[in-house]
């Protein structure tokens, strides 16, 4: 088979909302711990996402711890200013690239607070509690912004802070043009072609879990509903499922790359993330026997995509299976492309140049 994976931030939709939110998230954390009301700045944003911290529920804590940290070290507040972030970017680089982002994150505020010789356990919790909306300040306001009041009030049952429209509905623009993602389409109903979205965006998840509709939005947006996406609430599905951690579930986790290329490949969703959560999956390689000599094309902004497939495909491998994959990067700025070509990704500056570059797309005729 061949088959197409397609993060959606930052290469199928233009994450304009969810940077908006998370620099007023940051905002409002600075205001909250009392250090000032700071700015997060573009690049600061880009240098996460290239250190693999590709989620803002867990930058937007990673933020909050960092500025706790300053004001019980003493350090001065820095209200109206760009938060100085050099020290925790500089820790999380020092952690494993596969790790999970909220390892990595705890790992990075320990290193720091020992630097600061300041006990961590409360400043760790931040980053602990980064995807509970029960705990986390940061993730309520985050996830407030994101959804708008009125939704937040009904999905979450509990009383808003603000009174604002969604800012996936204000600010979310298409990357992927109307031609390419038609093309896509077309293709993946070819024989042999599967496509999928794999992000760690909320999503709807199985029919039985009431999840969010953030990833179901942006694929919309961008004319890409009919494709199955595996998403957050498909993984939190798998975890209730079988109380697998969700760091073990959702990339860089192979789980997460080897549960979209099977939906990619025809399965259920429910089924395939099954299959990914039985820990005696290896038994029933045969099953996989379709996908032997397969090849796995997979565009990605941040590292921690080309990671879960990578890990899947050695996986694989080991199972009898050979898989050819297809790392393609798609960014702008030097810090992603230098991360995402570490990682041996062809790198190109939007989406719809990384389909051109594609024998079989250059050969489908446009609208």
């Amino acid at each position: 088979m061949e088959i197409l994976l397609f993060d959606m931030d930052g290469v199928l939709v233009k994450p304009i909302a969810y940077h908006r939110a998370l620099q007023e998230t940051v905002r409002l954390a600075g205001i909250s711990t009392g250090f000032g009301e700071v700015q997060l700045a573009d690049d600061q944003i880009a240098e996460f996402e290239a250190l693999g911290i590709s989620s803002e529920w867990h930058s937007s804590a990673l933020c909050m711890a960092a500025m706790v940290l300053k004001l019980q070290g003493g350090m001065a507040v820095e209200d109206g200013k760009i938060l100085n972030l050099e020290d925790l970017f500089d820790a999380i680089a020092a952690q494993p690239i596969h790790d999970s982002a909220v390892q990595r994150g705890q790992a990075a505020i320990d290193q720091l607070a020992a630097r600061y010789d300041i006990a961590a356990d409360f400043v760790n919790g931040l980053v602990t509690d980064s995807e509970s909306i029960q705990f986390s300040s940061t993730l309520n306001w985050f996830q407030e912004l994101i959804l708008g009041s009125e939704n937040y009030r009904r999905i979450y049952q509990k009383k808003s802070r603000f009174q604002t429209e969604s800012y996936l509905k204000l600010y979310d623009e298409r990357q992927l043009n109307k031609q390419c993602a038609d093309q896509v389409l077309r293709w993946a109903e070819a024989p042999g072609h599967g496509a999928a979205i794999m992000t760690n965006r909320p999503s709807r998840g199985p029919s039985d879990f009431s999840g969010m509709p953030d990833a179901e939005m942006g694929s919309s947006l961008v004319g890409m509903a009919s494709l199955p996406i595996v998403g957050k609430g498909e993984l939190l599905w798998l975890v209730e499922c079988t109380g697998l951690e969700i760091e073990n579930c959702s990339k860089p986790s192979w789980r997460h790359a080897m549960a979209a290329i099977l939906v990619a490949s025809g399965w259920l969703v429910e089924d395939s993330l099954k299959f990914v959560g039985d820990p005696q999956f290896e038994r029933r390689t045969t099953m996989l026997n379709y996908l032997h000599n397969s090849q796995i094309t997979v565009f990605e902004d941040t590292p921690s995509g080309l990671i879960a497939a990578q890990e899947t495909c050695e996986l694989l491998s080991r199972m009898g299976l050979q898989l050819t994959i297809q790392k393609i990067g798609v960014a702008e700025g030097a810090a992603k492309r230098t991360a995402l070509s570490a990682l041996g990704a062809e790198v190109y500056p939007d989406i719809n140049q990384a389909l051109a570059s594609l024998d079989y797309f250059r050969a489908i005729p446009g609208d």
